[in-house]
């Protein structure tokens, strides 16, 4: 008897502690339902998501928790509550987040986090921010961040480059979807290959991230994190611009994306298609701007098994011809000087992510390949030996853990370990048999741990490191080194937050994409070789910050300065080395000490959800510790080709939900550029002048019948024509001589057609 009791007392027992309540009610933003709308229960295993009408319910043991109410663009709201035996009925307003202060990044730790609660400051150009300053491409998109600047170095091919604190594009480390599956190729012209119609949000970290994303995050780290498939929708957009009354600059663009009814699975579709004339200034007969088409096309779906486990695909593909000098529309033989590229970009990826019960732990593991082909005419006065063809492969893989400790020295702690290995295997066969052929097979296998530990409510210090271990068949010996990394994040206030932080990187004595870009130069093709004694760059960057970030109501203010310091030990320079058989050298050595020092500011204030504005600048010196000859005739200590001053600004407004208006501008200060001989007596380094590149715009949405609507917009770039104003001219002139905004003043007008515009 006394058993049959103790059975049924501990049965009752267990019943009472395992009864559950249900929380249920209706997120909604002026009054409209919002779908997809995360609820979870803070520091918990319980969450989900809002359906079509924007209703939730999750059910919880009875006790005190705190909710929180997270959507992309908005507010998070978080709510103490306390659930007891009767149904809790919570209904919630979001307000719109314009300023992105709880912005969700992975940037910063390789882990999502609210970019508040990170100890390493990441800032954010999300989708609207593009839409905004109506960008076409990557390129167009990044320079409205503080310390980012991008630039054209080539009038023939458009090679384009972005800058971080001043230092050269092979610094930054381009990421898709935290994975490097940037390769070389595509850092000559992948700016240009990706549409911002595929973007969901650009999050950049400036001074060295090697601990946790590789050796080459030495300046910073641009990871574009792609749209996922969230509701049911489509978009066409067409826009077509005229630069300068002379040449056409066409782009369409789609969207599509299907999500079944129960959110399990989803796959969003985006392409893009452009044509844009090439563009000559001077009427010298030669391009300023290449003649560009590019058709690019691409998926990412996903699949949950259930709540702990799901699967991502992702497919990217993209055709680009490009043609630059004079007699562009004509083969390429028949041309005075021609760059002619016709490239083939495929690729794809797939990642699994599963969490534990509690969801204390997280595995990933992924699996990434980019395959691109390079068909290229590069010569000067008719020369049939101008034919060539680069390859660049890549294949990234890795598994990633995180385990969650909420008890940590009477505080929480994230730990994030993994291992990575990178293959690149790079290919260049030209007809000239005086330029060398190149195979480059490198491998990079990486191993990093991190500790993102929370010591006290205001307090956070993040510590880790990752060892590189860098094999090249160019090489004889491998390559081993260990890159540590450490920030802290001290929440003076409620208002006022320190960051600082020490990180160090690396790159490998290997070819680049600097490397495999054929240049012409005064008509006559050059090549870069590695020096035999070439050792690999070292790099220690040193950078902190102070931000205040006020939210009450509907207005927002966040003010940021952030200090940088970067050394680089033995950093890879060019020295002219004469000719050999008639085919001019450049040689990649280690150089004197290079050092970049400054700071960023930026303002944005947002009074009202119909008003925006974005105010940011870099202030910095770089410069070699000892002169060296970047061509052959100057002599400096000077980083070329980045001022000392340079910014940006935005105001948005938005009078109501039909009408959009927005002014940018990006200020370019005076900096110092190499002028090669040719169309010139003789070899100077110029100094440019300060140009302000203004743009305008303006959009109407009108709605057709149900989600339906319909957009017109129109506007200028590069309003005051602030534009380069001395081009060389005819073949003997030097095509990397070129500076300033990317293109002259541009009339567009716009047609979008879809849903949720």
């Amino acid at each position: 008897m006394n058993l049959k009791i103790s059975l049924l007392f501990a049965f009752l027992c267990s019943a009472s502690f395992s009864q559950t309540t249900e929380i249920k009610g209706v997120i909604s933003h002026k009054s409209s339902p919002q779908a997809f709308v995360n609820v979870y229960i803070k520091n918990g295993d319980k969450g989900t998501i809002t359906e079509h009408d924007g209703t939730y319910s999750l059910k919880v043991a009875q006790g005190k928790y705190t909710l929180v109410v997270q959507a992309i663009g908005f507010k998070t709201i978080e709510k103490e509550i306390t659930v007891g035996k009767t149904t809790l009925l919570l209904n919630f307003n979001l307000k719109e987040d314009l300023l992105g202060l709880d912005q969700v990044v992975v940037s910063a730790t390789k882990t999502e986090l609210n970019r508040r609660e990170a100890p390493v400051l990441v800032t954010v150009t999300n989708a609207e921010s593009l839409k905004n300053v109506q960008a076409a491409t990557l390129f167009e998109g990044l320079n409205f961040q503080p310390g980012l600047r991008t630039e054209v170095n080539c009038q023939n091919c458009g090679f384009s480059q972005i800058r971080i604190n001043g230092l050269d594009g092979a610094y930054s480390q381009i990421l898709v979807n935290s994975r490097p599956v940037f390769g070389s190729l595509n850092g000559i012209y992948g700016l240009e290959q990706i549409p911002t119609n595929m973007i969901k949000q650009i999050e950049v970290t400036r001074g060295g991230g090697s601990a946790i994303f590789g050796s080459n995050a030495i300046a910073g780290t641009i990871n574009i994190i792609t749209k996922d498939p969230i509701e049911n929708q489509f978009q066409v957009a067409s826009k077509v611009g005229l630069i300068d009354g002379k040449s056409v600059d066409a782009v369409t663009t789609f969207n599509s994306t299907l999500v079944a009814g129960d959110l399990n699975k989803g796959i969003t579709f985006f392409g893009m298609y452009r044509e844009r004339e090439g563009y000559d200034n001077n009427d010298d007969g030669f391009t300023e701007m290449t003649k560009l088409r590019n058709l690019n096309f691409g998926f990412k779906s996903f699949y949950k098994f259930d709540f702990r486990r799901k699967l991502t695909l992702e497919f990217n593909t993209t055709h680009e011809y490009r043609r630059g000098g004079d007699f562009i529309d004509k083969s390429p033989i028949f041309a005075n000087i021609a760059e002619e590229i016709t490239s083939n970009v495929i690729g794809g990826g797939i990642t699994f992510d599963y969490f534990s019960e509690d969801y204390l732990q997280k595995f990933s593991a992924y699996g990434n390949i980019q395959n691109t082909s390079s068909d290229n005419y590069y010569g000067t006065n008719q020369d049939p030996n101008g034919f060539g063809v680069t390859k660049d492969f890549v294949t990234v893989s890795g598994i990633q853990h995180t385990a969650k400790f909420e008890n940590f020295f009477n505080g929480s702690m994230d730990l994030t370990s993994g291992v990575e290995h990178r293959f690149n295997r790079i290919t260049e066969r030209r007809e000239n048999p005086l330029v060398n052929q190149i195979t480059q097979n490198t491998n990079t296998l990486g191993i990093y741990t991190q500790l993102d530990w929370k010591i006290l409510e205001n307090l956070k210090l993040l510590t880790g490191a990752r060892g590189e271990l860098f094999t090249s068949n160019l090489n004889d010996e491998s390559l081993f080194i260990v890159n540590p990394r450490a920030s802290l994040l001290y929440n003076i206030t409620e208002t006022i937050s320190f960051r600082t932080g020490y990180s160090q990187g690396f790159r490998a004595p290997q070819f680049f994409s600097e490397d495999v870009h054929s240049e012409i130069i005064s008509g006559e093709v050059r090549r870069v070789r590695l020096a035999a004694d070439l050792k690999k760059e070292l790099s220690h960057s040193f950078i902190g910050s102070l931000e205040y970030s006020h939210q009450h109501e509907d207005h927002q203010l966040v003010l940021t300065f952030e200090g940088f310091y970067t050394t680089i030990n033995d950093p890879f320079v060019y020295e002219a080395r004469g000719e050999v058989d008639g085919l001019e050298i450049k040689e990649k050595i280690n150089g004197d000490n290079a050092i970049v020092n400054g700071f960023n500011l930026e303002a944005r204030f947002s009074p009202n959800p119909k008003f925006l504005f974005q105010l940011g600048g870099t202030f910095q010196n770089s410069y070699f510790e000892n002169s060296y000859e970047p061509e052959e005739g100057i002599v400096t200590n000077k980083i070329t080709r980045t001022p000392n001053v340079y910014g940006n600004m935005m105001v948005n407004f938005t009078p109501n939900e039909r009408w959009d208006f927005n002014l940018n501008g990006v200020y370019t200060g005076r900096m110092f550029v190499p002028h090669v001989a040719g169309f010139i007596p003789e070899t100077v380094l110029e100094e440019t002048p300060n140009l302000l590149e203004i743009g305008l715009n303006a959009s109407r949405t009108f709605t057709l019948s149900g989600k339906y609507q319909f957009e017109i917009n129109g506007g200028v770039k590069n309003l005051f024509n602030a534009y380069q104003d001395d081009f060389d001219q005819t073949i003997d002139r030097d095509p990397n001589y070129i500076y300033g905004p990317a293109q002259p003043r541009t009339v567009f007008l716009g047609l979008k057609f879809g849903t949720d515009l």
